[in-house]
């Protein structure tokens, strides 16, 4: 399985890494994405339409959601110095505007070491953007324009993205290879995946799709069939295909409620700071549990020192033939938690220096520890 950064795999860097699955989460590095159109996967020679049953695309309502949306759709330009040198045009991404004060959408790595940045807007103009806030734990950024350039243009909505279901249109629109304001047309293919960021912590609830990406339109929108941002477009899983001639690719967006959650930090100019308890971890499986007799929960594979985990005691679960032993984490101040992404997600509702209770299953015993958030670490 290899993971791609939309601005470096134009340049064919490559890095293949395999996933274990007693790791606490996966690689990441964001995205190129996703290769088969809708069309593809209808039997119709003409692709779209089948004359026994619905129409199976709607271009007319295709055309009209490009037409409305792609004017809030900026292509992003970085420049980056060392030293005394300054290298213009280093990258490019994409991104949105969802206000009329000029703020724009995109991914946290689209703009990470960005010095300056250009922003492209559909007519053409160019202006210079700020960065304002990032939260590299989510890959969400917002940079800003002056207002007045943009006035007349409307910006997207956030959708709420807990409504987004499997098989509903999914339209991604950016700038793949610099070729600005292009659009890709696709379903949703599946909800609540979890993906790690760059600070290799999950992203929950992921929406998983096959629009087709391409290197630029990474921080772009992906729309629902209103026209609505369900998700910012971010990362995706690549598979080469054996004898066959390309690879097959899986696309993912961080969720529109991820973006909607952290808008008034994202807007301060601030870095948003994720929870940290210090644990790796894997779900309780089905066979330990029938085997054994563990609750449903994540044992703790491992404990990093200092952390919070640390502080409070937890125990590494240690498995040897006949001799199970270590902690089992079941639940987080009552919230019954049956994976990492279930830790992440309520975690998420937290901030670094909140108290949280964790209800823990050791040597047979149910048992409850206290303990102190602190923030990601950077590395």
């Amino acid at each position: 399985m290899e993971y791609r950064d939309f601005q470096t795999a134009a340049k064919t860097s490559e890095r293949k890494s395999s996933v274990s699955k007693n790791a606490l989460i996966g690689m990441l590095t964001i995205g190129t994405a996703l290769g088969f159109v809708v069309g593809l996967m209808f039997a119709s020679p003409l692709g779209w339409s089948n004359e026994s049953g619905p129409v199976l695309y709607d271009q007319s309502l295709v055309t009209q959601l490009f037409d409305e949306a792609s004017p809030a759709v900026v292509e992003i330009h970085i420049s980056r110095s060392f030293g005394r040198i300054r290298l213009p045009g280093f990258g490019t991404g994409s991104g949105f505007l969802i206000d009329t004060e000029g703020h724009i959408v995109t991914n946290h790595h689209v703009v990470d070491t960005a010095t300056d940045i250009t922003v492209q807007l559909s007519d053409g103009r160019e202006m210079d953007a700020v960065k304002l806030g990032t939260s590299p734990a989510d890959d969400l950024a917002i940079i800003k324009i002056d207002p007045d350039e943009i006035r007349g243009i409307e910006p997207l909505a956030l959708a709420d993205s807990s409504k987004v279901r499997p098989g509903q249109l999914a339209v991604a629109i950016g700038s793949p290879f610099r070729q600005f304001n292009s659009m890709g047309v696709g379903v949703v293919s599946g909800t609540g995946r979890g993906l790690s960021s760059v600070l290799q912590r999950p992203i929950p609830d992921m929406i998983q799709t096959d629009a087709p990406l391409n290197p630029g339109n990474s921080g772009g929108p992906l729309l629902n069939a209103g026209g609505e941002v369900i998700g910012v477009n971010s990362s995706v899983r690549t598979r080469d295909i054996g004898n066959q001639i390309g690879e097959f690719r899986i696309g993912f967006a961080v969720p529109s409620n991820t973006v909607i959650s952290l808008l008034p930090q994202l807007k301060t100019s601030a870095e948003v700071k994720r929870p940290w308890i210090g644990i790796a971890g894997q779900p309780v499986s089905k066979e330990m549990t029938e085997t054994l007799g563990f609750p449903k929960g994540v044992y703790v594979s491992r404990v990093s020192r200092p952390s919070p985990a640390a502080r409070a005691g937890l125990d590494p679960f240690l498995s040897f033939p006949g001799d199970e032993k270590g902690d089992i984490i079941t639940a987080i101040d009552g919230k019954t938690i049956g994976s990492i992404d279930d830790m992440v997600s309520y975690l998420n509702s937290k901030s670094p220096g909140d108290e949280v209770k964790l209800s823990v299953y050791r040597d047979s015993q149910n048992v409850e520890l206290w303990l102190t958030l602190d923030p990601w670490p950077d590395t």
